[in-house]
C-alpha cells in the first residue's frame, strides 16, 4: 500500500472552512431552529468555500449562489422564494459561456438576487440531483444537457427546466433576462398555475422513476431467464443497433456522434457468434483512431465529434471517456492482434499518467475544452506554424499526413489534426520507405507536442470522483495483464490504494469525490459499481487476494445501501430528505449504467458472496427484459452482462506445485487471452484456503508436480489440466 501522508488527514470527514467572520456579502448559514424563526434570503457568494472546482469556478459570480442542502431548502420553504438551480460541470463548453453571458451579467445577477434562491450543482458530485432534474427536462422539452437550467418550487419541485440559455433573446431562444422577469411576475401574480404545473411535472418524473406495476410487490427470486428467449433478446438487439451503424464513417447515428463504448464492447463480446459485429467495431475504433476525436499528439479522446466523421470534436477530456475507450481498444487488440489497437491504449494511458494523475496516485475528472476563452485553442494548428517549426519538405509531409487545410477539418483558419492518409501511402507520396516515414511522423510528433506544451493549457478540474477512478483503476489492470506490463498494475494498484485510503470511511463507506478534503457527499452505486469493477480487475491481473477481499466486502455493503426487494432493482442513491425521491436508473448514459455496471459485478463474484448474488442477478434480468428488448441502445451495458450470464461464469482455479511457483507460461495465457467471461484463481497462499474463498479450492491440487488448471462452470470442474498447449486449446 502506498504512504498518503502527504495528503495529511485521513479521514473521510471535511476539514472546517478557514472563511472569515461573516460581514454583510457573507452568507449566514442558518440551522433548522433557527429558519423558523429568522427566516432571511441568503446574500454573498458560497462558492468559495465549496471543494468542487466547477463551483468555486463561479465564486466571482456577482450572483448569490449558495450550495445545495437541507438548510438552504429550508429557507426557500420559510422565505416561498421560487429556485433557480444551475447544473454543470467544469469541462462543459456551454456552461462557461452562459455564465460569461448571464451569471456575469450584473442586471441579470440582480434579478436572481431579488427574485430568487439561487443554487448552483457540479453534477460529477452530485448525479443524483443531476438525474431527477434531467429528466424533468427530457419529460418537457424532449432532451437534456448541460447546463440543466432548472426552476423550482421552495419545495424543490420543476415547473421550468431548459438547457442554456441565451442572456437576450437570439438563436430562437427566449433571453435568460426575460424568462427571470416573466417568472418573477407570475410567482407574484398567478403562483397557483407553476405551482399546478410543479405537481404535474413532479406526479410524471415519479410515475416514470417508479418501475411501473411493481409499486408494493416483491418480485420472487431465483427466476433464471430462459435460455432461448435470452439468445433471442441478445440477437434482436444485434440487429437493432446495427441500424444505426453508418458504415462509411464508423460509429452510431449522425452528427454529434458519441464514442458509445457501451456498444463497442457489446459488439467485440459477440463477435464470435456474429463476425458483423466485428467489423463494425473494429471500422468505428478505426475511424475514431484517425480523427480529431482522438488526440493525435497527447493521446486520449475528446469528448465527443461535433460531426459524422469523427474530424471535429468537442474539445473536453473526460476521464471516464479515455478510461473506458483504453478497455475497448485492448480488447479489440486481444481479439485482433492489430498493433495500431494496442498503440491507441498504450498512448491513451500515457496521457492520464503524464497529465491526469495526481500526485498520490488518483486521477483527476476532466480537462477543459477552452483555452484563453476559446475552445480547442490548445489543440488547432495552421499550416504556417507546422512550416516554421518543421522545415518545407518534413512541414509539407506532416501537413498532408495530419490533413492540415483540409475540407471540413479547419476552425476559423486552423486545424484538427487526424489521420488524412496511411503512412503506406504517405511514404508512395514521397518516395521514402515505411520505416523513413514512421521515424520521420514520430520525430515531429515529438516536436510539434514539445511546441504545444508552451501554450496555455485548458484548465484541469481537479477533483478525483470514486466511480471515474474505478473505471481508470479497471483500464490500468486490464492493460497491465493484456500486455504484460507490470507497471501498469502498479498503477493500478496506486490509485484503487487511493481510493481505499482517502475515499472510504471507517464504516466501510465510500464518499463522491476528493478534492484537497474528500467529499462529505455520499458514494452513489456508480462509485461503488465502478470501484467494486476496477477491484475485480486489479485482483485478476495481479492475483492478489487483498483486491478481491475488498471488492466482496464493498459489493455486500452495495447491496446493503442501494438494493430494494420490492422493486427489484438498485437504487443510485442512499435515502436522502432533499429528494423529491429516490432516484432508480437503469439506462446507459454517458456510460453504462451503474446498474448494469452492479449486474456485472454480481455475475463474476456470484460464487463468492453471501447476499444472494445470483439471485438478484436473475431478478435484474426479469426486471429489465423488456426494456433491453424495446431499447438495446439505452441498455447495451445490461445486454453485455446479460450475454456473459448466457455463456455461463468460468473460473480458472490455478494450483501452484508443492515448490511454488506458477507456470509464467500458464498465467500469460490465461491474463492475455480475450477471457470476458472468466475469474482467475492462483491457489498459492493460505488467504485462499480459509472463509469465503475456502470452497474454491476443495479438492484441487496440482497434478504431478506441475502447475494444474481446473475450469469450472455450472458448480463442475473439468479434468485437470498441465500441458500449456492443451490449455491454449481449452480456451
Amino acid at each position: 500500500m502506498m504512504d498518503f501522508t502527504c495528503l495529511g488527514k485521513t479521514s473521510i470527514e471535511p476539514e472546517q472552512s478557514d472563511h472569515a467572520e461573516n460581514t454583510s456579502d457573507k452568507p449566514v448559514l442558518l440551522g433548522e431552529s433557527e429558519v423558523a424563526f429568522l427566516p432571511t434570503v441568503p446574500t454573498g457568494n458560497r462558492m468559495a468555500s465549496e471543494t468542487s472546482p466547477y463551483l468555486r469556478q463561479h465564486a466571482g459570480d456577482p450572483v448569490h449562489w449558495q450550495p445545495w442542502s437541507e438548510e438552504v431548502l429550508q429557507i426557500a420553504r420559510q422565505m416561498q422564494r421560487p429556485i433557480l438551480l444551475s447544473i454543470g460541470y467544469s469541462a462543459c463548453h456551454w456552461c462557461h459561456v452562459m455564465q460569461r453571458e448571464s451569471f456575469q451579467n450584473r442586471e441579470i445577477a440582480g434579478l436572481l438576487n431579488e427574485h430568487f434562491i439561487s443554487i448552483k450543482v457540479d453534477r460529477e458530485e452530485r448525479p443524483d440531483l443531476d438525474h431527477i432534474y434531467q429528466k424533468a427536462a427530457v419529460l418537457l422539452t424532449g432532451h437534456g444537457g448541460w447546463p440543466l437550467t432548472a426552476f423550482l418550487t421552495p419545495e424543490a419541485k420543476p415547473f421550468l427546466v431548459g438547457t442554456y440559455f441565451p442572456p437576450q433573446d437570439r438563436y430562437g431562444r427566449l433571453g435568460f433576462a426575460a424568462i427571470l422577469q416573466r417568472i418573477a411576475s407570475l410567482w407574484e401574480e398567478n403562483r397557483e398555475m407553476l405551482d399546478k404545473t410543479a405537481e404535474e411535472i413532479t406526479a410524471a418524473m415519479a410515475g416514470e422513476a417508479a418501475p411501473k406495476g411493481l409499486q408494493g410487490f416483491a418480485l420472487p427470486m431465483g427466476i433464471s431467464i430462459d435460455s432461448d428467449v435470452a439468445a433471442k433478446v441478445l440477437e434482436d438487439a444485434e440487429n437493432r443497433l446495427l441500424e444505426f451503424y453508418d458504415e462509411g464513417n464508423g460509429g452510431f447515428g449522425t452528427a454529434p456522434k458519441f464514442p458509445s463504448p457501451g456498444i463497442l464492447e457489446f459488439f467485440l463480446q459477440r463477435s464470435r457468434e456474429a463476425p458483423i459485429l466485428l467489423e463494425a467495431a473494429v471500422n468505428t475504433l478505426n475511424h475514431m483512431a484517425d480523427g480529431g476525436i482522438y488526440d493525435q499528439l497527447g493521446g486520449g479522446f475528446h469528448r465527443y465529434s461535433t460531426d459524422d466523421r469523427w474530424l471535429i470534436p468537442h474539445f473536453e477530456k473526460m476521464l471516464y471517456d479515455n478510461a473506458l475507450l483504453t478497455q475497448v481498444y485492448l480488447a479489440a487488440y486481444q481479439l485482433t492482434g492489430d498493433q495500431r489497437y494496442r498503440e491507441v491504449a498504450e498512448e491513451t494511458l500515457e496521457y492520464l499518467l503524464r497529465d491526469m494523475r495526481h500526485a498520490c496516485g488518483a486521477f483527476f475528472a476532466a480537462e477543459d475544452a477552452d483555452s484563453e476563452g476559446e475552445e480547442g485553442k490548445f489543440y488547432l494548428w495552421t499550416r504556417q506554424e507546422i512550416m516554421e517549426l518543421l522545415g518545407d519538405e518534413a512541414g509539407e509531409m506532416v501537413c498532408t499526413y495530419y490533413g492540415i487545410d483540409q475540407p471540413g477539418g479547419a476552425i476559423d483558419g486552423a486545424s484538427v489534426l487526424h489521420r488524412a492518409v496511411p503512412p503506406a501511402s504517405l511514404a508512395r507520396q514521397f518516395d521514402m520507405n515505411i520505416d523513413e516515414i514512421s521515424s520521420s511522423l514520430q520525430a515531429a510528433k515529438l516536436a510539434l507536442r514539445q511546441r504545444r506544451e508552451h501554450r496555455a493549457r485548458p484548465a484541469r478540474d481537479e477533483k478525483i470522483i470514486t466511480a471515474w477512478n474505478g473505471m481508470t483503476v479497471s483500464a490500468l489492470a486490464k492493460a497491465g495483464a493484456v500486455l504484460q506490463a507490470p507497471s501498469y498494475i502498479e498503477e493500478a494498484k496506486a490509485a484503487a490504494s487511493f481510493c481505499l485510503t482517502r475515499l472510504q470511511g471507517a464504516d466501510g463507506r465510500l464518499c463522491r469525490s476528493f478534492k484537497e478534503v474528500p467529499s462529505p457527499i455520499s458514494g452513489f452505486l456508480e462509485d461503488y459499481a465502478y470501484f467494486i469493477a476496477g477491484l475485480v480487475d486489479l485482483y485478476k491481473a495481479a492475483l492478489e487476494p487483498f483486491w478481491l477481499d475488498a471488492a466482496l466486502n464493498l459489493v455486500e455493503l452495495a447491496i446493503q445501501l442501494f438494493w430494494s426487494d420490492s422493486i427489484g432493482t438498485f437504487y443510485n442513491a442512499e435515502a436522502r430528505g432533499d429528494l423529491l425521491f429516490r432516484p432508480s436508473i437503469s439506462e446507459d448514459e454517458s456510460y453504462p449504467s451503474a446498474v448494469s455496471i452492479m449486474a456485472r459485478n454480481l455475475f463474476y463474484l456470484q460464487n463468492l458472496l453471501s447476499s444472494g448474488g445470483r439471485d438478484k442477478l436473475d431478478v435484474l434480468f426479469n426486471r429489465y427484459l423488456d426494456n433491453m428488448t424495446a431499447n438495446p441502445w439505452g441498455f447495451a451495458g445490461l445486454l453485455t452482462v446479460l450475454d456473459l450470464a448466457h455463456r455461463g461464469l468460468r473460473e480458472f482455479c490455478v494450483v501452484e506445485p508443492a515448490q511454488g511457483g506458477a507456470d509464467v507460461e500458464v498465467l500469460n495465457l490465461l491474463q492475455t487471452a480475450y477471457l470476458p467471461d472468466s475469474m482467475i484463481y492462483l491457489w498459492n497462499t493460505a488467504a485462499y484456503r480459509q472463509g469465503r474463498f475456502g470452497e474454491l479450492g476443495l479438492g484441487k491440487t496440482a497434478v504431478d508436480g506441475k502447475t494444474t488448471v481446473y475450469i469450472c462452470t455450472g458448480g463442475a470442474c473439468l479434468p485437470p489440466i498441465t500441458d500449456p498447449a492443451e490449455l491454449r486449446a481449452s480456451i
